[in-house]
């Protein structure tokens, strides 16, 4: 059954909807024949999943502001921290223990450790925008984490996907016109669930995304059956973009 990378809570899927918008950053994307060429060589789709989009120009942050989430945002444990791209492999941490301890009890999640996580997020400090990410801690540790990236798709096909003599412009150019990010992913640890925590970090971004002049927000992925996520994303005023599925297929001796 595949394809996901290193933990299925990371790219996942085969895209089978929507192949007329154009993805963001750690979207998954495929040509449109290849599920039929899956389901020619016997897999068949499960564990239907979604991403999605969120026109911030219309959205207001205030709407995910409920008691329990003005409670977190000022709670005396809680500590919003300030991320700081000088200490990146010191907030890389703070984000993959977050992202550990939220997703323990998922279906096919497996823990990241320091070496992979840093192996895929060193280069990030180089294109990130730390005011729109978010990690909070109390007094055991990271509380809940989201990270937020500018969607690089734009940049990628500028470059040609490789570095030249004119990388320096493209960038530049990149930084002064982006109006796309992306949430690779919120994760609140398993002693905040369930007491405002993740509304309060998404309110928190959302209104920095809309402060530094983004448009438009999209998602990695949601499963159909993640009740909760698919909630937020209802507050959020989020529209589907695209549909994915695992295949699967038994296995022959």
């Amino acid at each position: 059954m595949g394809n996901f990378n290193l933990t299925a809570m990371q790219q996942v899927g085969v895209l089978t909807e929507g192949f007329a918008h154009a993805p963001y950053s750690d979207q998954h994307y495929n040509p449109p024949h290849i599920p039929g060429l899956l389901r020619d060589h016997g897999f068949e789709p499960v564990f239907p999943m979604g991403t999605f989009e969120c026109d911030l120009e219309r959205f207001d942050p205030g709407v995910l502001l409920g008691p329990r989430q003005q409670e977190m945002l000022r709670h005396p444990q809680l500590r919003w921290e300030d991320i700081d791209l000088r200490h990146f492999a010191r907030v890389c941490e703070g984000f993959r223990q977050a992202l550990n301890d939220g997703f323990d009890a998922n279906p096919m999640f497996v823990p990241v450790t320091s070496e992979e996580f840093l192996f895929q997020a060193r280069d990030l400090s180089h294109v990130m925008d730390p005011a729109i990410s978010v990690l909070v801690h109390d007094h055991q540790g990271p509380a809940g984490a989201i990270i937020c990236i500018p969607d690089l798709n734009r940049l990628l096909r500028a470059l040609g996907s490789h570095v030249g003599l004119t990388a320096p412009f493209h960038f530049i150019r990149f930084r002064m016109t982006r109006e796309r990010a992306v949430m690779v992913f919120q994760s609140v640890a398993r002693r905040w669930q369930n007491r405002g925590l993740n509304g309060a970090m998404l309110h928190r971004m959302t209104e920095a995304l809309k402060r530094r002049g983004y448009r438009r927000l999209g998602m990695t992925w949601i499963a159909d059956s993640n009740g909760p996520s698919l909630r937020q994303m209802e507050k959020l005023g989020a529209r589907p973009l695209h549909r994915l599925h695992l295949f699967r297929k038994p296995l022959v001796a």
